[in-house]
């Protein structure tokens, strides 16, 4: 039977208050479980624009109409507008995910510094970002995080051996096509990663003139009974304007008999086969600017 794990990446304080009560009414009727993984800090999002000379990011905002997806007050966050801290506005929206059955995960402390500044930060802040997320985890769910996975697919040394300080039962911090043991200089790390899969509705929005209803499409025919198929969908995305298409998408889902399953469902299993290692590398995709870590 085929199988499919959804991943819910929340980014922004807008996502979190409204996009998250959205999925969690359609997966409650669709009776679906997802693995969510929370963005706890400030939401700078309006700092984003500092990427408008990246190759590909105008194209981008204009192919997704950003400004319907994200809003302008999500937009000037960080510049013109204070920067909310996320988790202390959002608490009882990120408590309802879990207390609603599905699994919860750390995304970020703050979402588009990393995103950004990743190689450009020292160690220290690295470590510094790390401890903030997993503190404020804690602060709204009472236990430690079993999970995480980093904003943008973006990862570097430093990151993976941080991020080993934590014993998480797995992260997802790329893409790729299998899970595995990323190997860091000479050592193989102990945190299996769970990269996603496929492509991601922002990603495919205007592909050779696609709309949402095609991009959807092309994900159902990606999906096989014989690989690791995980889609990544956003709250500001999915749970915003396209709502009513992921809708129709988990409608199909249900037609073709598929099923569902959190990634930590699908963690014993990984690991139980044995999973390979390798080291990480990096790779431009079609749809986003500039680069992801790749397994």
């Amino acid at each position: 039977m085929k199988t499919l794990a959804l991943r819910v990446d929340v980014d922004t304080l807008e996502g979190s208050l409204n996009g998250i009560p959205r999925l969690l009414k359609l997966f409650d009727k669709h009776q679906v479980r997802a693995s969510f993984y929370f963005s706890f800090g400030p939401d700078n999002s309006g700092k984003a624009l500092r990427r408008i000379f990246r190759p590909g990011f105008l194209s981008k905002m204009r192919r997704t109409g950003a400004g319907r997806l994200y809003g302008i007050k999500t937009m000037l966050y960080g510049t013109l507008l204070p920067a909310p801290i996320i988790h202390s506005r959002a608490k009882a929206e990120m408590r309802a995910v879990q207390s609603n059955g599905h699994e919860v995960g750390i995304h970020a402390w703050d979402h588009v510094q990393y995103h950004d500044l990743l190689d450009k930060k020292p160690r220290q802040w690295l470590q510094e970002w790390h401890q903030r997320a997993h503190g404020a985890f804690e602060n709204v769910f009472g236990f430690p995080a079993r999970a995480s996975a980093s904003p943008a697919w973006r990862s570097n040394d430093n990151t993976l051996e941080i991020q080993e300080q934590f014993n998480l039962d797995y992260a997802g911090d790329c893409r790729g096509l299998e899970a595995f043991y990323p190997i860091v200089g000479d050592k193989v790390l102990s945190t299996l990663q769970v990269p996603t899969t496929m492509p991601t509705l922002d990603e495919m929005l205007g592909w050779n003139g696609w709309g949402p209803k095609e991009a959807v499409s092309f994900i159902l025919g990606q999906i096989r009974d014989d690989a690791l198929n995980i889609y990544t969908l956003h709250t500001e995305v999915e749970g915003g304007v396209h709502l009513e298409t992921f809708s129709a998408f988990l409608d199909s889902i249900k037609d073709a008999q598929m099923q569902t399953k959190t990634n930590a469902e699908l963690v014993p299993g990984l690991k139980a086969a044995g999973p390979p290692t390798r080291t990480m590398t990096r790779r431009e995709l079609d749809g986003r600017a500039g680069w992801v870590s790749w397994g």
